[in-house]
């Protein structure tokens, strides 16, 4: 029983599916159909508007992300340098310890 009112239920649905579209065009008048393209175009406006936005964005953020792995790059060439004075810094040291019989 349960199955064939399923059935039933899915048939009523199907059609009311494909009937209701239709029915509503029917019923849609010139200017109805006019406001809704204006709406239609407005959106579409709006979506491509915020497209635009959107990739500006990440444009200035890749820009950033450029930016900041150059300012990252420079930090470790810098750091490298420090390390490498360091170590020639303790060798005189260790240099003068030695000939002053340390």
């Amino acid at each position: 029983m349960t199955e064939k009112m399923n059935n039933t239920f899915g048939a009523m649905l199907t059609v009311t599916m494909m009937v209701l579209p239709l029915g509503l065009a029917g019923c849609a008048s010139g200017p109805d159909l006019s406001r809704l393209n204006a709406k239609v175009d407005a959106a579409q406006t709006m979506a491509r508007e915020a497209q635009d936005t959107a990739n500006e964005a990440l444009m200035k953020a890749n820009a950033l992300q450029n930016t900041q792995n150059e300012s990252i790059r420079r930090a470790d060439t810098a750091q490298q340098t420090a390390n490498a004075a360091q170590r020639t810094a303790n060798q005189a040291i260790r240099a003068a310890n030695a000939s002053n019989g340390g």
